[in-house]
């Protein structure tokens, strides 16, 4: 009697346990397979072109020439305005591992226009202008960027942040009739003057977004936003009078530094590999 109460309901359990095994292996009698993840959009190998337009905003677009004024007593108060400038931006990128990519990338030539603002007040009153057109500052860019992307790599939606370097190609700057006018009236220049840049190397960084056209395309969508930290010398040349051996003329030449930091604004199309 014992027996049977201990043996009975064990019995029930495997029977149970046998008639469950059918229904959870499937119709062919094999476990049903486990749902596949959906393939990977950025993974080591990766590779990705942008391409797209830029905006590139000067972080300080005004500021004052610090000339010797001992020297250049007639530069005293002269300042600076610069205007950001629409150009455009190319890129690739390698990501050598998942998660984390090498970019080098391209910013094409922008055109600050450059006015000079503070003018000698003498000036001011004889001509009646308060701000002369110079010229324009016309600069390329090159960055490298260590980007790293936090989220999944099956995302279709890709954010990054990235750090690096750039250099900055800067053109020399020939000032405008009225710009050597003013230089002629306050400084006796005879002549045109040109202003020269020095080229730089400077930190970057950077944060953006990837969005893919639909899971399975390779088309993607690009925005970022970048700073490239710029500090350039300058050099401003005009001729002279040499008064100790007229009639011959001298070059004087005007030293400062000017800060040329930028937000760079992008914004395109990219193609993944």
């Amino acid at each position: 009697m014992k027996l049977t109460r201990i043996l009975t309901p064990m019995a029930i359990a495997v029977a149970a346990t046998v008639s469950a095994e059918p229904v959870l292996a499937g119709p062919s009698g094999y476990a049903a397979p486990i749902p596949s993840a959906p393939p990977a959009v950025y993974e080591a190998g990766t590779v990705m072109l942008r391409i797209g337009a830029s905006y590139v905003d000067l972080d300080d677009d005004s500021g004052k020439w610090r000339y010797d004024r001992d020297l250049q007593p007639f530069f005293d108060g002269l300042r600076y305005d610069l205007d950001g400038e629409t150009t455009w931006n190319f890129s690739v990128g390698f990501m050598p591992i998942d998660h984390m990519s090498v970019e080098l990338g391209y910013i094409g030539k922008a055109e600050h226009d450059l006015d000079l603002t503070g003018l000698d007040a003498t000036f001011v009153q004889d001509f009646g202008v308060s701000k002369i057109r110079a010229g324009s500052i016309d600069r390329r860019s090159a960055t490298l960027m260590f980007n790293w992307f936090p989220v999944c790599k099956e995302s279709w939606v890709q954010p990054y942040v990235g750090i690096g370097a750039h250099y900055t190609d800067y053109d020399s700057v020939r000032f405008r009739t009225a710009a050597n006018d003013y230089l002629a009236e306050v400084a006796g220049a005879i002549g045109p003057a040109k202003l020269y840049l020095e080229d730089d190397w400077g930190w970057a960084g950077q944060i953006g977004i990837d969005i893919m056209l639909g899971r399975e395309s390779n088309w993607l969508v690009n925005a970022a936003v970048q700073y490239l930290d710029s500090d350039v010398q300058t050099d401003l040349h005009y001729q002279a009078p040499n008064f100790y051996f007229s009639p011959t003329t001298v070059i004087n030449a005007a030293r400062t530094d000017i800060e040329l930091d930028s937000w760079v604004y992008n914004l395109g199309i990219g193609y993944r590999f």
